[in-house]
C-alpha cells in the first residue's frame, strides 16, 4: 500500500530509506514536503512509529 506523510523538517532521502528498510518500506520519495513510500499494511504502524521517534513526521 502507498502512504503519504507531511515531513516536519528537511531530511535526506537516504536517511529515510535506512529507517524504513527494516519494515520493508520501498520506493520512498519526497514530493512537495511530503514523504511517500510503499509498505505492507501490517508493517505500516511500526514504520510510522519509527519515523515519529526520529522526529520526522507527526
Amino acid at each position: 500500500m502507498k502512504v503519504f506523510y507531511d515531513l516536519k523538517m528537511p531530511v535526506e532521502l537516504k536517511e529515510i530509506k535506512e529507517i524504513l528498510k527494516p519494515y520493508g518500506g520501498r520506493c520512498a520519495k519526497i514530493n512537495d514536503g511530503k514523504l511517500e513510500y510503499q509498505i505492507k499494511e501490517e508493517k505500516e504502524q511500526e514504520a510510522l512509529q519509527a519515523l515519529k521517534e526520529k522526529g520526522l513526521v507527526d
